[in-house]
């Protein structure tokens, strides 16, 4: 039979079969005096045997030695050897743990549903999320005009809760739920402003009228904040993410911004040090 017949048969393409015989898989078979593949019904049985054992899980790389064991087995009579018991018993790990992993998904998704979360953001970073939309919830209560987070700040919020360590993520929930519960929503905001409406001529005194009310503000939750995610250097995506910020800002603004960042990480890197 030709190569279409014989995959047609067995339920693959002609390509899967070209693919089998290039990595081994699958015996050539004669050629007729024209160049053409003639299989026979062994090669037949072999490609069944094949598309068995992937449909239960076993790769390309182990169907092969599998085969052959296999076939040494029947020939002296034996029930399956070492090797076929070893490579069942892999797969069943593998598969045990697939199914681990489903349920846990499974499991996950019963989550999103029940607390309408997102379903793009990973589940260790729930619990971030749900303080930051708890502070937002609480000063449109409050009745603030302007938003807690800028569109700057979602953006870095998205992609922390993506790519921070659990350590990260939990000094960020820590910090959020500390700023409503310790009365300072109205000063983060207050703070927010000052440095967002700096002036790109502002004097020496603005800049540190802005820079002393951050670091008063930040002095009241420092007690929530990880020395060591403060002190170690910057990650690529946190100085991609500055670089984006820092072009909304004007010079003032980076220069204070810069200066408050400098002298908060001595204050964390003095407490740390006793």
């Amino acid at each position: 039979m030709r190569s279409s017949e014989l995959a047609h048969m067995a339920g693959v393409s002609v390509r899967t079969l070209r693919h089998y015989h290039a990595i081994g898989l699958l015996p050539e078979p004669e050629r007729t005096s024209s160049g053409y593949r003639t299989y026979e019904a062994t090669h037949l049985l072999r490609l069944l045997r094949i598309r068995q054992l992937a449909s239960l899980g076993f790769s390309l790389e182990q169907i092969g030695p599998m085969l052959d064991e296999l076939d040494a087995e029947r020939v002296q009579g034996d029930s399956l050897g070492p090797g076929a018991q070893d490579l069942l018993d892999e797969l069943d790990q593998r598969l045990e743990e697939q199914i681990s992993q489903l349920e846990h998904q499974r499991e996950l998704i019963r989550h999103i549903r029940t607390r309408h979360a997102d379903p793009d953001y990973p589940e260790r970073a729930m619990r971030v999320l749900d303080a930051v939309n708890a502070f937002e919830r609480q000063t449109h209560e409050f009745g603030f005009l302007l938003n807690a987070l800028t569109e700057d700040d979602r953006i870095a919020m998205g992609i922390a809760a993506h790519l921070y360590t659990d350590g990260e993520l939990a000094e960020i929930e820590r910090i959020f739920r500390a700023i409503p519960e310790r009365g300072l929503t109205d000063e983060y905001l207050r703070v927010s402003r000052l440095m967002d409406t700096l002036p790109g001529d502002a004097s020496p005194a603005q800049r540190e009228h802005a820079i002393g009310a951050g670091m008063a503000f930040l002095e009241k939750i420092a007690d929530c904040m990880d020395p060591g995610n403060w002190l170690r250097p910057d990650k690529d995506y946190e100085r991609m993410l500055e670089n984006m910020t820092m072009v909304h800002y004007n010079d003032a603004q980076i220069a204070a911004s810069d200066e408050l960042f400098l002298r908060f990480t001595r204050l964390l890197a003095k407490r740390a040090g006793g």
